[in-house]
């Protein structure tokens, strides 16, 4: 997902430089940009003490070169889904002190793709539980950039590319997903109304999963699919999904929350009975 944000605000001679970042975190393009990551997640394993290698690929279908310079964060992600970023190695699970590039800028060429070689040194007395990292590839202002705003206000669209930087352990290899909790979201808006899924990661290592969710009347047999959520958790993490319900529903219902997770053929289901 493409997020907007304010980085920075320049004042120079009394000219207003806003400055824009593109954060790429969850999929694999900007929009209709043209500056894409291949992969957007990279999953490291080995034993304590090992090195290991793996790639990622910046492709630049622009007519115009890009420069980007690399830089790490920590980061955790809410109950509520939200990630929050930190300052590199402040982290409990932090793996940003094991990563290393060749360069500390990189420049991709018009037209081009540019192999970056990540490395993670496993310590020798490397946790066994995941730990995690981003790598950021921060856009560089050109000359062009710079001289375009020296006559006036200006703006300049810079992009920030997020890979994810993970370590599992090579024994842990439990997926285990639980429902905690299934709720209706108390709103003053009854067209804002939702049920909330609470889940645990209980096992070992990373879990990709789709949650569904199903109502049924129990008294016309009439079923109502909400659009499935995507998730991603850590182990050891909590997260509330939560489904937003038809406008004007009424009546009783039976809800059921489906987790489907990735790799693994085993469902989590959970059931609730509902008076709307």
């Amino acid at each position: 997902m493409a997020i907007i944000y304010f980085n920075k605000i320049i004042m120079r001679k009394f000219i207003h430089l806003f400055t824009f970042f593109l954060i790429l975190t969850g999929t694999s393009s900007l929009l209709a940009q043209s500056i894409s990551m291949s992969p957007t997640r990279l999953f490291f394993t080995g034993n304590p003490g090992e090195k290991v290698t793996q790639t990622v690929t910046l492709q630049n279908s622009s007519d115009k070169d890009y420069v980007f310079n690399l830089n790490y964060k920590d980061w955790v992600r809410e109950e509520d889904g939200n990630k929050v970023y930190l300052d590199a190695g402040s982290s409990k699970i932090s793996n940003a002190a094991w990563v290393s590039t060749l360069e500390n800028s990189v420049t991709v060429p018009a037209g081009a793709k540019k192999e970056i070689t990540v490395t993670m040194q496993i310590p020798a007395n490397a946790p066994k539980s995941v730990t995690n990292s981003m790598l950021f590839f921060t856009q560089l202002p050109q000359q062009a950039d710079q001289a375009r705003v020296q006559n006036g206000i200006g703006i300049i669209t810079l992009f920030e590319v997020g890979l994810h930087i993970f370590y599992t352990p090579p024994g842990n290899s439990v997926k285990s997903l639980d429902i905690t909790n299934i709720a209706e979201v108390s709103t003053d808006n009854s067209a804002g109304r939702k049920v909330a899924v609470s889940i645990q990661n209980d096992g070992n290592t990373i879990n990709d999963a789709t949650v569904e969710f199903e109502l049924t009347d129990t008294d016309t047999g009439k079923e109502i699919k909400l659009p499935a959520i995507s998730i991603s958790m850590l182990p050891n993490t909590n997260q509330v999904v939560k489904f937003s319900l038809p406008e004007n529903i009424s009546g009783n219902f039976l809800g059921v929350a489906i987790i489907k997770m990735a790799g693994s053929n085993d469902l989590r289901v959970g059931e609730k009975n509902f008076t709307f």
